[in-house]
């Protein structure tokens, strides 16, 4: 059987971009109507007659909606997956179906568009996790309605559905701070995304409310930039608590610290963002800081919905607020009477 022919192989032959061939194939601004034509041509001479076909014969929508996830965001037991999965509920109980998509590191760096938008397969595109500033761009450039979902760039006026993730930084150090810690180490790398860097200013501004000296040397890296787990280095001794960028860090750094002979939270107390495996798989189990996670996937799912029928509308940014959950992984270091934070109350 020969092989389907995609807008990517008839990029190829005619070296241009996906991009210009998705329009020029669509019926959209931006490629000359010499070039239109010439891509056409080429296009039913390469097999592509069938998909022309198909898109002419459509009512106007396919029903389907793209959500493209970058890989590097779907390690282990991770938040991401189950916003994909609510989300695709919820598309499905409006009569739409999400189709899935995972964006390698390879197609991040080299600006390769996704199959489903250069195939004309979506109607719009859900962007659920960071991806790159201009990996971002060459999706967009393909005119679909879209939603960032847990992120957003300051650059583009996009509507985006995100977590309160600098509440909840603030939430867990201000909880450690109520316990008696003054030595609070951050675990994560703020530059891995603005997911990260805003829960990092959380921890940063309940350490500056209580009037304690952000310590460079207590902001440690549980991953490189690019989302690549790098081993864990502990700080100087004196750290009596930690505050962990995601529920799978904070269990590495509690099976490290265990593995040292301390004891948690004798010693020292660890908490950590979200719920997923690590929090039960933890010893003693974790307090965390949680996203509601079927109401940011109903929000994005709704928000797609009306932006593919009325593509005027624009929402800004929605923030989906957590909660605050104590389990056994923190608790107190000074005496009992000390209930109150020496600043704000």
């Amino acid at each position: 059987m020969n092989k389907q022919v995609t807008m990517k192989d008839i990029a190829n032959r005619l070296s241009v971009s996906s991009v210009t061939v998705s329009k020029a194939l669509g019926g959209k601004e931006g490629v000359s109507e010499e070039l239109r034509q010439h891509i056409i041509q080429v296009a039913k001479e390469m097999g592509y007659r069938k998909n022309l076909i198909a898109k002419d014969m459509r009512d106007g929508t396919t029903h389907n909606v793209g959500i493209l996830i970058g890989e590097r965001h779907m390690q282990g037991d991770c938040a991401y997956m189950r916003i994909q999965q609510e989300l695709n509920k919820h598309l499905l109980n409006q009569g739409y179906y999400g189709i899935v998509e995972l964006i390698s590191a390879d197609d991040e760096e080299t600006g390769e568009a996704p199959r489903l938008v250069c195939d004309n397969k979506v109607d719009a595109l859900v962007l659920l996790g960071q991806l790159r500033p201009s990996y971002v761009k060459t999706i967009l450039a393909f005119g679909l309605p879209y939603v960032f979902v847990d992120f957003f760039y300051e650059n583009y006026q996009a509507d985006a559905v995100i977590s309160d993730n600098m509440y909840g930084g603030y939430s867990l150090t201000n909880h450690l701070l109520s316990l008696g810690h003054r030595t609070i180490a951050f675990v994560g790398n703020p530059m891995y995304s603005n997911v990260v860097m805003d829960r990092y200013l959380g921890y940063y501004k309940a350490l500056m409310e209580q009037g304690i000296v952000l310590d460079e040397a207590l902001v440690l890296h549980d991953c490189n930039e690019l989302g690549q787990r790098v081993a864990l280095s502990l700080p100087k001794k004196g750290t009596t608590a930690y505050v962990c960028a995601s529920c799978e860090t904070a269990y590495r750094l509690m099976q490290l610290l265990q593995g040292q002979g301390l004891q948690v939270p004798e010693q020292i107390s660890i908490v950590g963002f979200d719920e997923d495996l690590y929090t039960t798989l933890s010893n003693p189990p974790l307090t965390t800081f949680s996203v509601d996670i079927p109401l940011m996937a109903l929000s994005a799912a709704e928000s797609i919905i009306n932006k593919i029928e009325n593509p005027e509308s624009h929402f800004g940014r929605k923030t989906i607020c957590g909660s605050l959950a104590v389990r056994k992984s923190s608790a107190r270091i000074t005496p009992a009477e000390w209930d109150s934070l020496s600043r704000f109350g």
